[in-house]
């Protein structure tokens, strides 16, 4: 295993659980998606008080964004999910693209992934997924890329929110601009896609919720249909930000599947 800590910064909060909790031998890992940070998702650990929970940014984004980092594609991601589980093996929350990554990483480490929790894991390589608003290049200068970040961020949250964010919120956005890009990139345009269906023999939970859009609702049946074994979940209102939102049925969906893992 390769040991990312010797060759690049450190990832934020990534070996570091809640020092107050008391938890049991389970233990749960979190992976954010794109334009998104750890700290989204901290409603979902307080629901997880007995679990030993650990959530990080990714690489590129939050606190795990330094200067002179190189973006990461997904293979980039999926060994920083290798060096954060180390020999300890979880069970894997992955909200959105943070699902393509723990999908693709069940498919490459079995021994180390429990079990998938994948909450409307994109599948933008899909023939039929909405064209995803990259630019034309990774070389692109940086006005091109931001602006492409931002039609992705107005699309995700919609553009009138979007313009009621402070200056600072969105330069805060817009600073991830190059991870998000390149690791859309590699999945849209990397051949193979980023993971195999048949090569995933950990459960998987495939989630999404009633209120979200008709692709992350057609994505999740397909994953659910694709892989062997996967239930199929729905979270009644929820829509993509479910881990902000309704807290609880996410943090049920992880709970359950821990218990029928160590079952």
């Amino acid at each position: 295993m390769t040991d990312i800590a010797r060759c690049r910064p450190p990832l934020y909060n990534a070996t570091r659980p809640n020092a107050h909790r008391v938890p049991t031998s389970a233990r749960v890992v979190i992976v954010h998606g794109s334009m998104d940070s750890s700290a989204s998702f901290a409603r979902v650990e307080d629901r997880l008080p007995d679990l030993n929970v650990t959530r990080y940014d990714r690489r590129g984004y939050g606190r795990s964004r330094h200067p002179g980092d190189d973006a990461l594609d997904v293979a980039g991601h999926v060994e920083d999910l290798v060096s954060v589980l180390g020999d300890d093996p979880a069970v894997v929350l992955g909200h959105s693209f943070g699902g393509v990554i723990a999908l693709a990483a069940a498919a490459t480490a079995p021994d180390l992934v429990r079990g998938v929790v994948a909450y409307e894991a994109p599948m933008p390589w899909a023939p039929w997924w909405p064209e995803v608003p990259l630019p034309e290049s990774l070389d692109c200068d940086r006005g091109e890329l931001d602006r492409a970040a931002e039609t992705f961020m107005r699309r995700a949250m919609g553009t009138e929110r979007w313009d009621e964010l402070p200056s600072d919120k969105k330069g805060s956005f817009l600073a991830s601009a190059p991870a998000w890009a390149t690791e859309l990139w590699s999945a849209v345009h990397g051949i193979p896609a980023p993971y195999h269906p048949a090569r995933i023999r950990v459960p998987v939970v495939s989630a999404y919720g009633t209120a979200t859009d008709p692709r992350h609702t057609r994505a999740a049946r397909v994953l659910a249909a694709e892989v062997r074994g996967a239930k199929l979940v729905q979270i009644d209102g929820a829509d993509h930000v479910v881990h902000r939102r309704r807290p609880d049925p996410l943090a049920d969906l992880i709970r359950q599947l821990d218990a029928e893992c160590a079952a």
